[in-house]
């Protein structure tokens, strides 16, 4: 990897830039200024986090570039040539002149570049601790904080134990030294780079066509390029092997034709080349080279001008062009090949004795590839080979988590512990009301084939829980306050079941998401406001949610929605949806747009870490115990799933399965369910009843 253009030089060891390196630059600053800052530190000024995504980017680039350092001035100690450090898309590379002499030499250049990530980690890690304790500012923890846990992937991500990476180096100098063989080293550190790199390929293809986006494309480039590294470092160690001893007088081209810097060029393209019949010849005065020319050098050159130039003036010269001693090795000439004619003249006592073009290496690899005998298989090698790759295969299957999700039984928690009522007297509850939930989570691609093998538990699509596009964080901060909005309506519901009047108010129904391929995906969007479905008004959330899952799976409902200003009419067809989005619907989250209640008492919850609507039956009837007279719970362990709407009606919620085991995990004597999903809990070892309404479940506890 060649630089664009070089920056600066460190010890004389060039440090530049490939053109790629600004792209990834850019992205890195549009990123970290976009998405991870403004997730992290909420309610900063844009300017603040693009200034902390171009100081991090910068040190960023800064650490790589410390760690290619590492690696370059430890190979000059081991008198390896450093032909310089370049930065490109997939962060940096110190190209160093041929393999390290030994096993030892090897482990000590690649260990260089993770200390001193480990190195850089401690310091910004220690940094970042500082600042924690000393209440730094928001913008300068970030940074710090963000740069010590980017050191520490580079950390770990290089001690992946597979060629190129140096983690590969390290078994492979490791291998070298057990085995005596740099070759067969080499083999079984480069297969486990083979192996990481398809690895990455894979996950990145799962991850794209699972909705990563450009994540998964990331990784998938980068995966082709340990691939191709690795298989890279085969072809040379088969080099090494096969040119092992040979000098570059066993196979240069001896006697080359040569032509004189002084005749023309029209000497040379009508007289010379023609008969001599090759297209690049040495231009040699007295025996000594002076450069390299070739026919498409002298072509250049405009014909009224062919007779009056010399080829001394259109030649490569001798700067330009590799030239190496008849007694150099052929491996350590190897990476001073390109140039302007891809060839390397052959000197000795500083006259030109013959030429070395690729051509001729190759030729002798192949030779030597024949002529050798095969070295033989170290089956110390091959298992450890076989070991890595495991461990690759294992750790990619653990590290990736697919897009789907696995649906599990919940936590079942006792609401009542989270009421507080002021203003009038109420009576304590003599029992226990349970909320029941489900917990979803995307687990690791390891994980995910044994949860299959639970019947407890169900695999679900993400797209089919979480919006495509929709930050999974977000989406939760969404869910908890629509669970806020179902306490303050299952406090309404239940004042309203004890005969008092309460007020409710609401402006329409907000669409905060909609899920990808539901019904309402081609006809609603983000923001929407529903102010009427099939002409009739709805002002509150879970009044719409009621008219929905009231209504055969099939239904078309006519929406009228409220969109920039505007009024217009929608048409969606219910249909059943999966479990976690609850029986029929339209595959939208909504809330109640200026929801208030005026409630002739004041309560408040405390926080709980759930989200959804589905404990507003809970909620309901702890309130409507505390505020009468009588016993409902009766010293009984209630446990309850469905949304609750102002005026007391329940509706579903889904995953009434998993809901039953929580329910009878937690001891549960009864499980109180929406009328709709009764059918969802058949083999439920919990009594179940299934209630329409939050005056129904009173008087199924009262008659219970």
């Amino acid at each position: 990897m060649e630089s664009t253009f070089t920056l600066v030089r460190v010890r004389g060891i060039p440090i530049g830039v490939h053109w790629s390196w600004l792209f990834v630059f850019a992205i890195v600053i549009w990123s970290l200024a976009t998405s991870l800052f403004p997730s992290t530190y909420p309610g900063l000024e844009g300017c603040v986090y693009l200034v902390m995504a171009a100081v991090s980017a910068l040190v960023l680039f800064s650490s790589v570039l410390f760690h290619e350092l590492g690696h370059a001035l430890r190979a000059m100690r081991e008198g390896l040539p450093i032909d310089g450090i370049t930065l490109w898309l997939l962060g940096g590379v110190a190209r160093m002149r041929g393999n390290p002499p030994s096993a030892g030499s090897e482990f000590r250049v690649a260990i260089c570049g993770p200390a001193v990530s480990l190195a850089l980690a401690a310091a910004f890690g220690a940094a970042a601790l500082a600042g924690d304790h000393l209440g730094w500012p928001d913008p300068l923890q970030g940074v710090v904080d963000y740069l010590a846990r980017f050191n520490l992937l580079i950390l770990g991500f290089n001690l992946v134990p597979a060629l190129p990476l140096d983690g590969g180096r390290v078994l492979r100098s490791w291998l070298w030294r057990r085995q005596e063989s740099f070759m067969a080293a080499t083999r079984s550190a480069a297969r486990a780079g083979q192996a990481f790199g398809l690895t990455l390929i894979a996950i990145g293809l799962l991850g794209f066509f699972g909705g990563g986006g450009f994540g998964g494309i990331w990784l998938v480039f980068l995966g082709w390029f340990v691939l191709q590294a690795a298989q890279a470092e085969t072809s040379m160690a088969q080099a090494r092997w096969a040119l092992g001893g040979m000098r570059a007088r066993d196979v240069m081209t001896p006697d080359p034709v040569v032509v004189s810097p002084d005749i023309s060029v029209a000497d040379l393209l009508d007289r010379a080349a023609p008969r001599l019949g090759f297209s690049t010849y040495p231009v040699v005065e007295d025996g000594r080279p002076r450069g390299v020319v070739s026919l498409r050098m002298a072509a250049a050159v405009p014909p009224q001008e062919r007779d009056s130039r010399r080829v001394a003036e259109v030649m490569a010269p001798l700067d330009d062009i590799p030239t190496i001693s008849a007694d150099d090795e052929i491996l350590d000439v190897l990476p001073r090949f390109g140039g302007a004619t891809s060839r390397a003249l052959v000197t000795e006592g500083g006259r030109l004795v013959g030429v070395l073009s690729g051509a001729d290496v190759v030729r002798a690899i192949e030779v030597g590839t024949v002529r050798r005998p095969p070295e033989p298989a170290r089956g110390a090698g091959v298992l450890v080979w076989a070991a890595v790759t495991l461990i690759i295969l294992g750790a990619g299957a653990a590290l990736y988590h697919p897009p789907y999700v696995v649906i599990a039984p919940g936590e079942a928690a006792n609401v009542v512990d989270d009421i507080t009522i002021d203003g009038i007297p109420v009576t304590d509850v003599n029992g226990r009301y349970l909320l029941t939930s489900v917990s979803v989570s995307q687990p690791s691609a390891l994980r995910l084939l044994v949860a299959g093998l639970h019947p407890e538990r169900e695999v679900l699509p993400l797209s089919a829980v979480i919006p495509r596009g929709v930050d999974p964080g977000e989406f939760s901060s969404r869910q908890r306050a629509v669970f806020t909005e179902s306490q303050m309506l299952a406090a309404v519901a239940a004042a309203r079941s004890q005969g008092m009047t309460v007020s409710v108010s609401g402006t329409g129904v907000r669409v905060v998401d909609v899920l990808r391929g539901s019904p309402a995906a081609d006809a609603l969007r983000v923001g929407d406001v529903i102010m009427a479905v099939d002409g009739e008004p709805v002002t509150e959330a879970p009044a719409l949610a009621g008219i929905i899952s009231s209504r055969p799976a099939g239904t078309s409902f006519s929406i009228t929605i409220e969109r920039g200003g505007e009024r217009m009419e929608r048409q969606v067809t219910s249909r059943r949806l999966p479990q976690v989005s609850g029986g029929v619907g339209l595959g939208i989250s909504i809330e109640t747009r200026g929801f208030e209640a005026d409630l002739p008492f004041n309560i408040s919850f405390d926080e709980r870490n759930v989200g959804g609507p589905s404990a507003g039956l809970a909620y309901a009837l702890a309130i409507a115990d505390m505020l009468s007279a009588e016993d409902f719970a009766a010293g009984r362990v209630i446990a309850t799933t469905g949304t609750i709407e102002a005026d007391g009606d329940v509706g579903p919620v889904g995953g009434v399965e998993q809901k039953a085991q929580a329910a009878e995990k937690a001891g549960a004597e009864l499980f109180l369910v929406p009328r709709a999903e009764i059918d969802e809990a058949p083999d439920a070892d919990v009594p179940v009843q299934g209630v329409r309404s939050l005056e129904e479940a009173l008087r199924v506890l009262t008659a219970a």
